[in-house]
């Protein structure tokens, strides 16, 4: 008989802390860069502040977040500074009333799929899915953002109007009424290339330098050509595979403190694939890499558009800006321009302006590249030809040196 009121009073006591851990029906969307919150909570609501909560992804013991013993023991490393547990609305009460809800910032697309919720007490736990999605804001094709199309209503406007101007503008030798006073084609052309085109080549390569790597300088774990021109991941290298390696950068050998200078860099060899991973800028100088992404800001002498494969292009500005670049870049153009505080970035196969960053420069500041690893191509500086008047010969690719130049 006894036996049977402890086997009882154990039923009654399991099913008086039970639980069960709640999410939403439907996935979460969010877009890329934003943050977002995964809404989970136990019911009926009770504290959760002496269980174990755990969010992970695909591997139970690899946790995005583990809370346990009344604080947060553990981040994976990518999510590391970046995720937290979070409110789910204004009128939760937190861990006191069972909320458990987890919050990502600066999101990527790799963060895209399932989130699992995990809570767990002494004899009870459950644990359900949260699917995150992350959209484009960059792409037309979302139509979850209303201005969306009301911006490219507003553009095919403006392009039906500048179709309207220009056969106003060519419209006596249209109608054969009169020979047409303008050139239509030569109209056209004209029009486009100043919607289109930001700055032509031959301005950009005015301001043109020679660039070379300081050997001296760069990471003991970079190939780096005789020339002083090519560089890539070593085979020494052991890559973790967690996160772009910011640390692996080369430096430049010149030193800058005013004026405009122009450079070029090739992201691609002949029959092979454009590089994935790479980051070009400039550095103060002085400032050393760190593995770190935190590490290598503006505030720290770091400006640099960075490629970092399936999570995209960014710059390392206070405000991270998220780029949709494509085509991919094959070759890239560099202008900084010390004096008004710019560094610009082209892509030179497209003609194409994609970024400036505004910042103030002081001391010397050194060109930067980190050609990644992994790629099969490696990451080529080059050196532009005089600017010419004939647009056939400024369309010359850019070469390379023989021989290495003097550090200045």
């Amino acid at each position: 008989m006894l036996s049977i009121i402890i086997a009882l009073l154990n039923l009654f006591i399991e099913i008086a802390v039970s639980f069960t851990v709640v999410v939403p029906a439907d996935p979460v969307v969010a877009h890329v860069g934003s943050s977002v919150i995964l809404p989970c909570w136990i019911s009926p609501p009770e504290t959760a502040e002496a269980l174990e909560i755990r969010w992970y992804r695909h591997d139970f013991n690899n946790p995005v977040l583990l809370y346990n013993h009344r604080k947060i023991q553990d981040i994976q490393e990518c999510f590391r500074n970046r995720t937290s547990l979070s409110l789910r609305s204004d009128q939760s009460g937190g861990l006191k009333d069972g909320d458990v809800s987890l919050r990502l910032e600066k999101l990527t697309f790799q963060d895209e799929g399932p989130f699992h919720c995990y809570a767990s007490g002494d004899t009870v736990y459950d644990s359900k899915v949260v699917d995150l999605k992350i959209t484009d804001p960059s792409d037309p094709s979302d139509p979850s953002d209303p201005w969306k199309a009301l911006f490219f209503t507003l553009l095919i406007c403006a392009l039906l109007g500048l179709v309207a101007f220009i056969l106003y503008k060519c419209r006596d030798k249209l109608t054969g009424k009169k020979p047409a006073e303008e050139n239509c084609e030569g109209t056209m052309e004209k029009l486009i290339k100043e919607v289109v085109e930001d700055m032509t080549m031959e301005e950009l390569r005015r301001h043109a330098v020679e660039i070379s790597i300081d050997r001296e300088r760069s990471h003991p774990d970079l190939t780096v050509s005789k020339d002083c021109k090519i560089v890539r991941d070593g085979p020494e290298y052991n890559h973790t595979g967690e996160g772009f390696p910011y640390e692996l950068c080369a430096f430049g050998a010149q030193r800058f403190t005013s004026g405009r200078h122009y450079w070029e860099v090739d992201l691609a060899r002949d029959n092979t694939p454009p590089k994935h991973y790479w980051l070009i800028g400039v550095v103060k100088e002085g400032s050393s890499a760190s593995k770190h992404r935190s590490a290598v800001t503006a505030s720290a002498g770091f400006w640099f558009l960075c490629s970092d494969g399936p999570n995209g292009f960014h710059s390392n500005t206070d405000q991270s800006i998220i780029l949709s670049l494509n085509p991919r870049p094959e070759r890239l153009g560099v202008l900084l321009d010390y004096d008004d505080g710019q560094l610009s970035f082209y892509n030179v196969t497209e003609r194409k302006h994609h970024l400036t960053i505004s910042s103030r420069f002081s001391g010397s500041v050194v060109p930067l590249f980190n050609p990644g690893v992994g790629d099969e191509s490696p990451l080529t500086i080059l050196d532009c030809p005089e600017p010419v008047e004939s647009a056939a010969e400024s369309n010359t690719a850019c070469v390379k040196m023989d021989v290495c130049p003097q550090k200045h």
